[in-house]
């Protein structure tokens, strides 16, 4: 039987007013957000449930991004949380479904139901679903204040399926029906004028000769590799010239939205047939490809790829970022980063994605990962490759892995490389158990039966962080070493770490060439760039960060956003001549190449964050500024110049 909750919501402060209605309640909170709290949960047993439901439906400007908070108080009253992101599309009466099994944490992007956007984890590394002490729905921060209605919040045993009526929110040409903006294209055949014109007026003769710096030469080894000047890192290309690599991330053609979340509001009658088969998937329909198929018939892919090196060259574009169409790369003839699949695992995790890294299969599957790059052996123009994007045990800031094994319930092999290694610190089990505050007959007792109060005793975590420098250890350092034996000529530039949250995620790292972070924020972080560099004696590449604006047809700005297309530029002007003026960074590769689609792509993400719209419109305003940091930045990165210092101020954000 199912819970009904929404009469228990109360306002957790003045930020917030609720209007209670038949089956809900209306919301109105102030632009800097607003939560509500669920009373009495303690009285709620919540491991009985599987499932917390309710409908959404709102008004707004843009996407609402919803927190569902779940909290437990542990040992001490240190309160806990786990904590889920749910994008709600304005207009569109959402049922926001969400699976109680989140609280284990083991998932950092949750499956989308029908009509919900992104859903993303955030919080510690799990909490105790029987120790629920709190629960609290909130908005983030907006430009205005949000009004929206919730109703039917229950919990359940199964999913409440969503019944959507089907009306189109986009266009056939994948823009978003509800808003208009300077720049918007109105018809098919203003954007098919706007294309072929661009195609007959594209410059594609070749770039001549070597892509980095004119004006300092090293010495040419026929590969890319990097070089400390005395002052200042550098990438350097074949021919020796010096590099700093401006690039772009998915530059693709791709712009694919899901059919099975979204197909309720998909515009009738797509054309699928012919040539547009190429646009038609088993997820979805990509109406960038269907628009240059519109526009250029069975030649689409190569009018697209004139187009697409005429705009690289003339935006001042040095680099192809990762996971761009592989077709491309060979045809544009410019240096690229190869990501690489499949990071090597085992059939049992410790944490998320974290494997067994002492299980046999580990080191057998990273000899396989590394054959992969034998492809690119003899490639020059290839900078290097990143070994994985994002590790998704890393998101969780004080996440102590060995406390995870431990907790694990399966006989994993690191958890006896972990007993093993306690065994030769303490003497006998008498001394682990004085240290430990435990009463252990055996080491091998630690196999089934962890500390009841694991986290909370410093001595414990104290010896367990000691061993998840060993665990991290051994998931870098066998698949680098293997990569260094295929690719000896080319560059390993890491794992593109989303946060450097602990100095034990620098643990094997020794063996990149370049170390990598996305780094999403005005500037990267000097002093988080300077203590990599120093400990490991590597430079940085910066593999992800974007701006988003408000200005135009797209529903949300990302995870960094400013008010206009203008204003975008120039955060990124500033972003890059301030890397420029970094000695450790060796380069920026903007996320991405196009913007994502209205209605999400794979997971729901759809932010405004592309140099390009989805009728492959470039955005003028936006790319002008970015040409001018491109032409500044050897300057830059020399001394001559002064990098530019005067950050639009930025608005908050509609990001997951």
């Amino acid at each position: 039987m199912n819970i009904i909750l929404w009469e228990r919501l109360l306002p957790e402060s003045d930020a917030i007013t609720i209007t209670k209605l038949e089956d809900g309640c209306k919301i109105l909170a102030s632009k800097n957000g607003g939560s509500l709290r669920l009373d009495t949960v303690a009285d709620i047993k919540w491991e009985q449930y599987e499932y917390i439901q309710f409908d959404v439906y709102h008004e707004s400007h843009d996407v609402m991004v919803i927190l569902l908070t779940f909290e437990e108080n542990s040992f001490l009253d240190n309160r806990k949380f786990i904590e889920v992101h749910i994008g709600t599309l304005p207009y569109v009466k959402t049922t926001v479904c969400v699976p109680l099994s989140v609280v284990n944490g083991e998932k950092l992007f949750l499956k989308r139901f029908p009509g919900m956007m992104q859903c993303v984890l955030r919080g510690d590394e799990s909490i105790n679903r029987r120790r629920i002490s709190g629960v609290t729905i909130s908005t983030i921060p907006s430009v205005s204040v949000r009004e929206w209605t919730m109703s039917n919040l229950i919990l359940s045993h199964e999913p409440i399926e969503s019944k959507y009526i089907p009306d189109a929110y986009i266009d056939s040409m994948g823009q978003c029906k509800h808003k208009d903006w300077p720049g918007k294209i109105h018809s098919e055949e203003e954007m098919i004028a706007s294309l072929r014109n661009e195609l007959n007026t594209a410059d594609i003769s070749v770039k001549a000769g070597h892509w980095g710096w004119s004006e300092l030469r090293l010495e040419a080894t026929g590969f890319f590799r990097t070089h400390h000047d005395g002052s200042r890192w550098w990438l350097v290309d074949p021919d020796g010239y010096v590099l700093f690599s401006a690039g772009i991330d998915c530059i693709s053609p791709n712009s694919e939205t899901s059919y099975d979340q979204m197909s309720h509001l998909f515009p009738d009658e797509l054309p699928q047939d012919g040539v547009f088969i190429d646009a038609v998937s088993e997820r979805g329909y990509d109406f960038g490809i269907a628009n240059l198929i519109k526009a250029f018939g069975s030649e689409w892919r190569e009018s697209w790829s004139v187009i697409t090196k005429q705009r690289l060259l003339s935006w001042g574009m040095n680099s192809i970022g990762n996971w761009s169409d592989p077709g491309f790369i060979h045809y544009s003839e410019m240096p690229f980063v190869y990501p690489m699949d499949n990071y090597p695992t085992t059939e049992e995790l410790v944490y998320r994605d974290f494997p067994d890294v002492f299980h046999e299969s580990y080191e057998q599957r990273a000899l396989e990962f590394a054959k992969q790059l034998s492809a690119f052996k003899d490639n020059r123009l290839m900078m290097g490759y990143f070994m994985r994007n994002e590790p998704h045990w890393a998101f969780v800031d004080e996440l102590c892995l060995s406390v995870m094994l431990l907790k694990n319930p399966s006989p994993l092999i690191s958890k006896q490389y972990l007993i093993d290694w306690l065994e030769q610190k303490y003497d006998s089990i008498h001394s682990l158990n004085e240290a430990w505050a435990t009463s252990y007959k055996t080491f091998a007792q630690l196999m089934v039966n962890p500390p009841p109060v694991l986290e909370e005793n410093p001595i414990i975590l104290e010896d367990l962080r000691g061993f998840d420098r060993i665990l991290i250890r051994r998931y870098v350092e066998l698949p680098a070493k293997a990569c260094r034996e295929a690719a000896p000529n080319h560059l390993n530039m890491g794992m593109r770490y989303a946060f450097i949250s602990r100095p034990e995620l620098l643990e094997g790292c020794e063996y990149f060439d370049v170390f990598s972070l996305n780094a999403y924020q005005m500037k990267p972080d000097e002093e988080l760039v300077r203590m990599v560099a120093d400990k490991l004696n590597m430079p940085i590449i910066i593999g992800e960060f974007h701006f988003g604006g408000a200005d135009v047809g797209m529903l949300a700005t990302g995870i960094r956003a400013l008010s206009t297309q203008e204003e975008r530029g120039l955060a990124y002007r500033y972003y890059l001549e301030q890397a420029a003026a970094n000695p450790n960074i060796v380069g920026v590769h903007y996320f991405q190449w196009n913007d994502q689609p209205v209605l999400g792509r794979f997971d729901g993400e759809n932010y405004q964050i592309g140099m390009l719209d989805v009728c492959q419109q470039p955005y003028l305003s936006f790319i002008n500024e970015m040409k001018k940091a491109h032409d500044n930045m050897y300057a830059v990165r020399s001394g001559s110049l002064e990098p530019f210092s005067d950050p639009p101020r930025e608005i908050p954000k509609t990001g997951f």
